[in-house]
């Protein structure tokens, strides 16, 4: 749940089930409330006025045939009598559903001032009323029984029953007793079955459509990550809305400058070395003809070194240049050769981890950065100790050695270009102090990161961090 609400689309679809919802529920009771107050008012209209006209009906029968009119037009919802003399004299409170009948049925009797009617109401229906209706239903005289909506019928509620005395004009009185009948309340089971089905639709609807909308952010989020490794990628398609066609003509600008800087950079560069070149060569023919041994050695030295780092400044610079493809490759057997070639110079290193190790990356790249750090681990260090694991969403190389390390606040900057470290025993030791400037660029093409870390007991570790794409095959 947390995963989905650290996403858009999982907030918007959130934010838009939550009050779908509550908008629902809200509408649906409000409806239902409406609906059910037209439906009661409807319902005591009809039967004020049937009262009311059965009333006049009776009062235009003679005294003799009056029970059996009364047999007659009696009913389950409305039963009538005649008692001997009037026995009701309760007062309805002001607002209540039974008062609003009374006023309904003085309007259609014509007695505004409700004379000659008494009236009471009882909480409960002992009418037999809705009880009657259903039974009469439901009974088994009823042929076409399956015609009859019942289900709707069960959606009845009796709320009580109220009892009306009306004098009529030969002075006699007429009882009717009646239940006052609503629908069942709103309740949130009823409305659980369109509010599931209209949360269904809308989350389809949405995820596709929020789908189809951030789609845009995470192919700009690929291009900006595979942008740091390769500069060289092709353009983002400039198509969909407006704003979408805006940010990725911006993007495509944007790595074309970038293409073009280094562009300039490494074109700077070479011309730098090509210039360079020409003289150095002649003060080394020069040097070579100086006839003092002593004079002429530290001359070519410096001009040795000189010529290192120009070839070394080129190929820092054309490193962004690096077209080569990711491929799968044993990453122990490249550890192993690095290893090999130094070990055949006489270096000390040792290796431990799994058997093999699969991943995907650039081989030379990662073969050239593990080179810098071994040989700095030896120059500086005495020796390297090589260790290579696979920790979750990352693959950790970690290279350590015995020297003297490197003082923290010096650790910042040892990745600048031409920063160049003493080694342990203070011998000069030939180098441009680019070899850690250059791991640091190619482990970054690589997706990962490189650092440094003084060990607890005595040594530096550089430790190698990559994107964990491997498959593990532990030794036998």
């Amino acid at each position: 749940m947390t995963r989905v609400l650290d996403t858009v689309k999982g907030r918007i679809i959130v934010i838009l089930l939550v009050f779908l919802s509550l908008s629902h529920v809200a509408g649906l009771w409000l409806y239902a409330e409406r609906s059910e107050a037209a439906t009661t008012l409807l319902h005591d209209a009809l039967l004020a006025e049937r009262i009311a006209l059965i009333s006049k009906l009776v009062e235009r029968t003679p005294a003799a045939e009056r029970p059996a009119l009364l047999t007659v037009v009696s009913g389950p919802f409305v039963r009538f009598s005649q008692p001997g003399a009037p026995a009701l004299g309760e007062t309805l409170p002001e607002g209540t559903r039974p008062h609003l009948f009374e006023h309904l049925l003085s309007v259609f009797l014509d007695r505004p001032i409700h004379e000659d009617m008494r009236m009471a109401y009882a909480a409960r229906d002992d009418s037999h009323g809705l009880k009657g209706l259903l039974a009469a239903v439901n009974g088994p005289e009823q042929a076409e029984i399956n015609h009859i909506p019942v289900k709707p019928l069960a959606e009845i509620n009796p709320v009580g029953a109220v009892t009306t005395e009306i004098k009529l004009g030969d002075g006699s009185w007429l009882e009717a007793t009646s239940p006052l009948l609503s629908v069942k309340p709103f309740s949130l089971w009823k409305a659980g079955v369109p509010l599931a089905a209209m949360l269904a639709s809308v989350l389809a609807v949405a995820a596709w459509v929020l789908n189809r909308w951030t789609q845009p952010l995470t192919i700009f989020a690929s291009a900006a990550e595979r942008l740091g490794t390769d500069i060289h990628a092709p353009p983002l398609d400039e198509k969909g809305p407006l704003e979408v066609r805006t940010a990725a003509r911006t993007f495509n600008v944007m790595q074309d400058r970038i293409r073009s800087l280094v562009q300039d950079r490494t074109a700077f560069a070479a011309a730098i070395a090509h210039d360079l070149g020409t003289p150095i060569t002649r003060l080394r023919l020069r040097a070579e003809e100086i006839p003092d041994a002593e004079t002429r050695q530290p001359i070519l030295a410096d001009l040795n070194q000189m010529q290192r780092m120009i070839t070394a400044t080129l190929g820092f610079a054309r490193l962004d240049f690096s077209a080569e493809a990711s491929e799968a490759i044993d990453l122990m057997s490249l550890v192993q050769r690095v290893s090999d070639d130094l070990i055949d110079l006489g270096a000390d290193v040792s290796i431990s981890g799994p058997q093999h190790l699969t991943v995907n990356t650039k081989p030379v790249a990662l073969s050239r950065v593990l080179s810098n750090v071994v040989e700095n681990a030896v120059k500086y260090g005495k020796r390297a100790n090589i260790t290579v694991a696979a920790r979750g969403s990352s693959l950790e190389i970690a290279v350590d050695d015995v020297g003297p390390g490197i003082p923290e606040p010096m650790q910042s900057v040892a990745f600048d270009p031409f920063r160049r470290l003493a080694s342990m025993n203070d011998e000069t030791v030939e180098g441009t102090g680019l070899g850690l400037t250059v791991a640091r660029s190619l482990v970054r093409g690589l997706g990962g990161e490189i650092s440094l870390r003084n060990r607890a007991t005595g040594g530096l570790r550089v430790t190698i961090s990559l994107p964990n794409q491997t498959s593990l095959t532990k030794g036998q």
